[in-house]
């Protein structure tokens, strides 16, 4: 699933996953996100934007995600590098290609 309120950013990123061969469910919100989540197809892993919509600060909708959901991975991406609780980062601007060499490494993990 990607979490992020900026549509162009969410759509392009959707684009390349499912070009690379993932399943992606979108979110624009934090609202969104917990009802994907909460749906009957478990998500493997949220890429979250750390300033998402509706969420004070998306650090905190990643913990609750590994609270509620631990075998779910999570990757934050944010434009400046923050501690992040052993919550993987991939700081923006990222190309395509870490995207998804960090996807896989998280989900090989």
């Amino acid at each position: 699933m990607i979490v992020q309120d900026d549509f162009l950013v969410r759509m392009e990123t959707a684009g390349d996953l499912r070009r690379w061969g993932y399943e992606v469910v979108e979110a624009f919100n934090e609202a969104e996100a917990r009802r994907a989540l909460h749906a009957d197809q478990p998500i493997a892993l949220v890429l979250l934007d750390v300033n998402v919509e509706g969420a004070p600060h998306g650090l905190e909708l990643a913990r609750w995600i590994r609270a509620s959901y631990p075998e779910t991975k999570v990757l934050l991406t944010a434009a400046v590098a923050a501690m992040a609780d052993g919550i993987s980062v991939l700081d923006k601007p990222y190309r395509p290609l870490d995207l998804l060499q960090r996807i896989d490494a998280l989900l090989k993990a």
